[in-house]
């Protein structure tokens, strides 16, 4: 059909339009499923409300709703895998399997998070300062969901970046410090992947040992002892490189 041809009437048209349309029976739409009503309802520019409305105060807003709704994703995904290990079955090829594809998913929406930061650098210094006045004192430290995943992974304190000269947990109130107190009790990730994968390995490595000489002894030996050379390289960098030079990469490492 050329384009003056086509008809919503059109009785001759094409055949892949054929079909029942469900929305128009009361189904579950896009918008409503999505809530789109409430997320595109979310942006309130505050130098509007000021009375001064800054055009790139909206794009701050959304890149950084953007981010929240991916760390909310992450927590998702990263609280899935802590289960896992905390009912010790990890070692299951089909929970590993989840396991590896979760962290993996985490590694990648880590990585557009930083590609994110491109859009917001189409936003100058100079336009960011024309709206900075309005959001005092909100600061991207105050990432609740930010501070869980550093706590759900397991930062160490030393390691955190202090605020104000403050204790992470100060620049939150209430309920938030109560969520982020209950999360430091928490197994973190690092633990649980020691825990489980490293102590476990050593000690079936130790078992094998004790096994009388065989073929099938030297053979499950080799395979564990391959097995803990690939997790030492989570937390080794030096041995991740080693082994991405043989072409055996570790997709967890680039998470912890």
């Amino acid at each position: 059909h050329t384009f003056n041809e086509l008809s919503l009437d059109d009785k001759n048209g094409d055949s892949a339009q054929d079909g029942l349309n469900k929305a128009s029976k009361g189904g579950l739409i896009y918008g409503d499923y999505l809530q789109l009503d409430k997320v595109l309802d979310a942006q309130v520019l505050q130098s509007e409300l000021k009375g001064n409305k800054i055009h790139d105060e909206h794009l701050f807003i959304v890149t950084h709703q953007a981010y929240e709704l991916w760390f909310k994703q992450i927590l998702w995904e990263l609280d899935s895998v802590r289960e896992i290990f905390q009912n010790e079955h990890v070692r299951d090829e089909r929970n590993m399997l989840k396991v590896v594809t979760r962290i993996h998913r985490i590694s990648m929406i880590l990585k557009l998070l930083v590609e994110q930061f491109s859009v917001l650098e189409t936003m100058t210094p100079m336009d960011f300062f024309e709206f900075r006045e309005y959001l005092s004192p909100a600061s991207g430290f105050q990432s609740l969901q930010f501070r869980l995943l550093e706590n759900k992974i397991g930062v160490p304190e030393i390691l955190r970046v202090p605020y104000n000269r403050r204790h992470y947990r100060d620049n939150f109130k209430g309920k938030e410090n109560e969520i982020l107190r209950k999360s430091e009790e928490e197994p973190t990730l690092l633990g649980l992947v020691e825990a489980n994968i490293f102590q476990g390995l050593e000690e079936e490595l130790q078992k094998a040992k004790a096994k009388p000489d065989s073929e099938d002894k030297e053979e499950h030996l080799a395979e564990l002892q391959k097995q803990k050379e690939v997790f030492t390289a989570l937390f080794d960098e030096k041995r991740h490189e080693h082994l991405v030079s043989k072409g055996t990469s570790s997709i967890l490492y680039e998470i912890f």
